[in-house]
């Protein structure tokens, strides 16, 4: 009987602390986790992403946050590492060059020598997974000959197997 109940506390005890582990979020890391500005305002849910090969661990999470002139979102894997991160800013024309430029030294200072495929875009590229670019747009073309319109800064970044198509210059 002893023998019993002490296997008995011992699985209930073994439980608890799977459960509680099971809890436990892990903070997001890998080469993009620094880039994350948002996360800890970031509403985060099961996201039902899949890739054709597998090179991260599922499930994945979907990490999304709105600030009043910023969004982010991230895909993490089960391992907490960011494998996708998307970042959106509006700034005004009086600041769009200096955001740009402040931008791009930030990731050049991290990732190295980016590739310049306009005045208003460049990348970085770490092997043949890793893939961060990063643009300046007008939000609409109206005004913009005059530069009255507000600017959409994006930085794109991408860690895993790439799509030549979709992450080339």
């Amino acid at each position: 009987m002893r023998l019993l109940a002490t296997v008995t506390v011992g699985v209930l005890l073994a439980c608890s602390a799977e459960r509680k582990a099971s809890r436990v979020a892990h903070a997001p890391h890998g080469p993009l986790a620094a880039l994350m500005t948002q996360h800890s305002t970031a509403t985060c849910g099961v996201s039902g992403r899949t890739y054709a090969t597998k090179f991260w661990q599922p499930p994945y999470q979907t990490c999304q946050s709105t600030n009043a002139d910023s969004t982010e979102s991230a895909e993490i894997d089960a391992d907490s590492v960011v494998v996708e991160l998307y970042n959106s800013w509006t700034v005004t024309p009086a600041v769009q060059a200096g955001a740009f430029s402040q931008a791009a030294d930030e990731l050049t200072s991290r990732f190295g020598t980016p590739q310049s495929c306009s005045p208003t875009r460049m990348q970085w590229r770490s092997g043949d997974s890793l893939h961060i670019a990063l643009q300046i747009a007008p939000v609409s073309q109206v005004g913009t000959e005059t530069d009255e319109g507000p600017y959409r800064l994006t930085r794109m970044a991408r860690l895993g197997p790439l799509d030549p198509a979709e992450w080339g210059c």
